[in-house]
Formats: structure tokens, C-alpha cells, sequence
């Protein structure tokens, strides 16, 4: 004989059935949400392998002109300025286009990592546009230096005059020779403050102005004393000129400026491991997805 079923069980039953049903259309509907956001994070990603690789060459081109030491001509830089300008807008628009995506909580941390990677290659877009752009102008205003310090050397490598008329003479003339140099110093530093370095050659950048501050300070005193006819503090003088011109090549200048290189490089790095990590993270969700 069958025993019935009391009505309390058969009302648990009666709830269980919706309420399951109702279980799997979310686990339904959390499903399309993910394989839909993974599908416009695809489309994204399609349209910023452009731009990006756009980067890539022109940072490789940059690279490879400096090892040679053959500088980008006027007609390369614009045009590598104009393609970084136009790449770093379409990877801050494709960013733009990844913040207004639904995010389903199953992708945070794939929206996360798109986000990061996408902010670096703006970030280092930005950068490298800067480093093309400044080092053509940064080397121009230093132009004037080396005829500026040959004609110095030319004057102050003569040492003989005879009599006191003719001493003085050759004073007043290295007094001159030195003030000239001091005037270009000042004027080339004035013309390198209207510059931005990039953060990876500011070190280089800052070591520079204070090298030629050094040298047009040291050249002015130097006028001094000659022209006062006194000659005997010149070797102190002297001194803290060649110290002055030998700023740029001191263990502390080259060791600034390799942390600012491997900070720079480390960036590219980051993004690389980034990449990789967005890589694994859609695969990994699309594989929840079947």
C-alpha cells in the first residue's frame, strides 16, 4: 500500500521546481553576459592591433637610428610624430570604448588587465612621441657649442707675448674669448629650459644645463681674473671649468641616466607580461563559457 504524501512535501516540492528553473536562466543569462563582453573585448582588441603595432615600428625605427648614430631627418620625425599622435588617439578612443562596456562580475578582472594594458601604450606612445620630437631640437640648441668651444680653445691655447703691452693684449683678447663662450653657454640654456624632456632623458637633460651653467660660470670668472691683469688664481678657475665641461660623463650622470632607461624599459616589459595575462585570462573564460 502506498503511503500518501504529506501536503507540507508536496508544497516543497511545488516551490523547489520554479525556483530551480529560475537557478539556471541566471546562470544562463551570467553566461551570454561574459560571451558577450569577451566578444566587444575582441573587437577592441582588433582595432588597437593597429595603432599598437603603429608604435612598435616607430619606436623600433627610433631605436635602430640612435644605435647607428644616424639621426631621423626633419621629414622622418614629422612623419613619426604625426603617426604616434594619430596612434595614441585611437588607443584613448578604443579605452574609451572599453570603460562603457557592461562589465559581468565573472569578467572584472579581464576588464581590468585590458584597461591597464591600454593606459600603458597611451602612456608610452605619449613618451615616445616626446623623446622623437625633443632630441632633434635638444641636439640643434647644442649646436653652437662646438664652434663656440673651438674658437675658445683657439684663443686660450696661446701662451707667448712679449712685453707688457703685449701680455695684456693677449689677456684682454682670452678675457674676450671667454666671455663670448660664457654669452653662448647662457644663451643655449635659455633655449633648453623652452624644451620638455621626456621622463626617460631628463637626467641627461638636467646634467646638460647644469654642465653648461658650470662652464658659462667658470668662463665669466675666468674673464675676470684676466682681464684684471692678476693671473695667479687662474689654475683653480681652470679647474672648475674642465669639472664643469666633464659633468655629462661623471659615474653619477651615466648611473641617472641608466635608471631612467631601465625604468623606461621596464614599462615595455609590463606591457608585454600584461598582454600575456590577457591572453590567459580570455581563454580561461572562454572555456567557463562551454
Amino acid at each position: 500500500m502506498t503511503r500518501a504524501r504529506k501536503p507540507g512535501a508536496l508544497l516543497a516540492l511545488t516551490l523547489a521546481l520554479p525556483l530551480a528553473l529560475a537557478g539556471c536562466g541566471h546562470q544562463s543569462t551570467q553566461r551570454q553576459q561574459v560571451a558577450a563582453y569577451v566578444r566587444h573585448v575582441g573587437t577592441i582588441e582588433g582595432k588597437l592591433a593597429k595603432p599598437v603595432l603603429a608604435v612598435t615600428r616607430a619606436g623600433g625605427q627610433f631605436a635602430a637610428a640612435g644605435k647607428k648614430s644616424t639621426p631621423l631627418t626633419e621629414a622622418q620625425v614629422r612623419t613619426q610624430e604625426q603617426t604616434l599622435v594619430r596612434s595614441q588617439a585611437q588607443i584613448e578612443a578604443q579605452g574609451r570604448q572599453l570603460r562603457m562596456l557592461h562589465v559581468p562580475p565573472a569578467a572584472g578582472n579581464l576588464h581590468s588587465l585590458v584597461l591597464r594594458f591600454t593606459d600603458g601604450e597611451v602612456a608610452l606612445t605619449h613618451q615616445l612621441a616626446q623623446m622623437i620630437a625633443f632630441l632633434p631640437r635638444f641636439n640643434a640648441e647644442l649646436t653652437p657649442l662646438g664652434p663656440a668651444a673651438t674658437r675658445l680653445a683657439a684663443v686660450l691655447s696661446k701662451r707667448q707675448a712679449f712685453g707688457a703691452a703685449a701680455v695684456a693684449a693677449l689677456f684682454a683678447a682670452k678675457a674676450k674669448a671667454l666671455r663670448a663662450f660664457a654669452a653662448t653657454t647662457t644663451q643655449t640654456v635659455a633655449r633648453l629650459r623652452l624644451l620638455s624632456p621626456p621622463p626617460v632623458l631628463k637626467p641627461q637633460f638636467e646634467t646638460q644645463l647644469g654642465s653648461l651653467r658650470g662652464m658659462g660660470a667658470s668662463a665669466g670668472r675666468l674673464a675676470d681674473a684676466l682681464a684684471s691683469g692678476v693671473s695667479t688664481n687662474v689654475a683653480p678657475l681652470l679647474s672648475a671649468f674642465d669639472r664643469a665641461a666633464a659633468a655629462t660623463h661623471t659615474p653619477a650622470a651615466r648611473r641617472a641616466q641608466t635608471v631612467a632607461v631601465r625604468a623606461y624599459n621596464a614599462r615595455i616589459t609590463r606591457l608585454a607580461t600584461l598582454a600575456q595575462a590577457i591572453a590567459r585570462e580570455r581563454l580561461r573564460l572562454s572555456n567557463s563559457l562551454t
